[in-house]
């Protein structure tokens, strides 16, 4: 009896792994196909600039002196700042790119931290022969990439502007509903996810498949009209930028770099901060939201403009919007050239 079983399980095996391998197959002819039309959607804007083997995209434009390098936020293509460059371009040099794996940018290589990041902003720099050193801006995780960044190359930041930046002192104050679905798993399993799944799953075409769950909504959407939004949103979350998982697979090592990086001495930097306070989605977190904002603007955003002595902190509604922004940065380009001269 045990063999007549294991007879008629075998042609149901078989055909169970030929409707697996033929899906697997599908998958993969999915992913080759979507992947080459995501390459022609949009036509590019900036150049690609070869790093070593790879390129990463970067759009510059105006004319002067210290240049500005726009570090978009977290899960955002360079292309979140197509409103707020023009305007800086009035003044000075001014420059955008995609991170690894971003807008036209090619994936990097493992592990992508903030120092890796930074690393390859400096190579980029570098290849297109900008002259440093550099206002560095960035918004939200740009501001960690700003301040690894000045951290490794201290002599090529001249001055700096951080849009809604955090630390990772916050951490302790987040309430549970803020936190992302890997932030309490233990790093050999996400390590494992990271390294293993993720890419299983990106080369069978069931991220795409999926709509790439968990890219989060890019910093500036609200800065641009309708059709601009969809191209923000598609360069910034489509399936190809899973293929760089910085901020969530990497993000441990990164906080380390981050509270390693030290301060700006006395060079000029700009701290903008929403006066909005945090929202609690349920009653339950309603003291524990109050605490967090008690900290992030007492405490935290006075803490990052003291990271130069000569560090400005900005709170108001239109913080995060870009005239504030190009206000900001015009403040430290006057300071940088003012102590040049």
């Amino acid at each position: 009896m045990p063999t007549e079983r294991k007879d008629r399980a075998r042609p149901i095996f078989k055909s169970l792994a030929l409707s697996i391998a033929t899906l697997l197959v599908c998958g993969v002819i999915y992913e080759q196909i979507g992947e080459h039309r995501d390459r022609t959607r949009y036509q590019r804007i900036g150049t690609a600039i070869d790093i070593g083997g790879r390129s990463l995209n970067l759009f510059c434009s105006g004319e002067g002196s210290p240049t500005v390098i726009l570090d978009s936020a977290g899960h955002t293509a360079g292309y979140s700042w197509m409103t707020v460059q023009p305007e800086i371009a009035k003044f000075t040099r001014a420059c955008w790119y995609d991170r690894a794996g971003y807008g036209w940018s090619d994936p990097g290589p493992s592990p992508r931290t903030f120092a890796a990041i930074a690393r390859d902003l400096h190579a980029l720099a570098g290849s297109a022969h900008l002259t440093p050193p550099y206002v560095l801006v960035g918004a939200t995780a740009g501001a960690f990439h700003v301040r690894v960044y000045n951290a490794l190359y201290p002599d090529e930041v001249a001055g700096a502007v951080l849009i809604q930046a955090s630390d990772p002192s916050i951490f302790p104050y987040e309430p549970p509903f803020m936190k992302g679905a890997l932030a309490n798993l233990p790093r050999p399993v996400k390590a494992a996810g990271c390294k293993v799944l993720a890419p299983a799953l990106l080369h069978v075409g069931l991220v795409r498949l999926l709509g790439n769950p968990g890219a989060g909504r890019p910093f500036g959407m609200e800065w641009f009209p309708r059709e601009q939004r969809q191209e923000l949103l598609f360069l910034s979350n489509n399936p190809s930028t899973a293929r760089t998982g910085g901020e969530g697979c990497w993000f441990d090592e990164s906080m380390d770099e981050v509270r390693n990086a030290g301060n700006f001495g006395s060079r000029p930097m700009v701290v903008l901060v929403s006066s909005h306070p945090f929202r609690s989605p349920d009653p339950r977190f309603a003291e524990a939201t109050q605490r967090l904002n008690d900290y992030w603007f007492h405490q935290l955003q006075p803490h990052l403009a003291a990271l130069s002595t000569r560090g400005e902190l900005v709170v108001g509604e239109d913080a995060e919007e870009p005239a504030s922004i190009v206000s900001a940065v015009n403040r430290v380009v006057g300071e940088v050239r003012a102590g040049t001269r």
